[in-house]
């Protein structure tokens, strides 16, 4: 990881994600990596040009699933869990 100029928060890098052990990141972070703001991320993950996983209120981007993106693969998005 490496910190911003001009924030102290680490930004998550490709490698990082290759690398890591994180099973999840924040629509952010993975609009960082595809090099796109925040806003345009969510916009994507909405339309689901970003594959993402809803758990209670949080939107949360699966590291495998973005991976294969990035790969030029076919991401589909996971079927959801429906509550008995």
């Amino acid at each position: 990881m490496t910190t911003t100029k001009h924030s102290e928060r680490p930004t998550l890098t490709l490698t990082d994600l290759r690398n890591g052990t994180r099973a999840t990141v924040t629509v952010p972070e993975a609009s960082a990596i595809l090099g796109l703001s925040p806003w345009v991320g969510y916009q994507a993950a909405q339309r689901g040009e970003i594959p993402t996983l809803r758990i209670g209120r949080r939107l949360v981007v699966p590291v495998p699933a973005l991976l294969r993106m990035l790969d030029g693969e076919r991401v589909d998005q996971p079927t959801p869990i429906r509550a008995r």
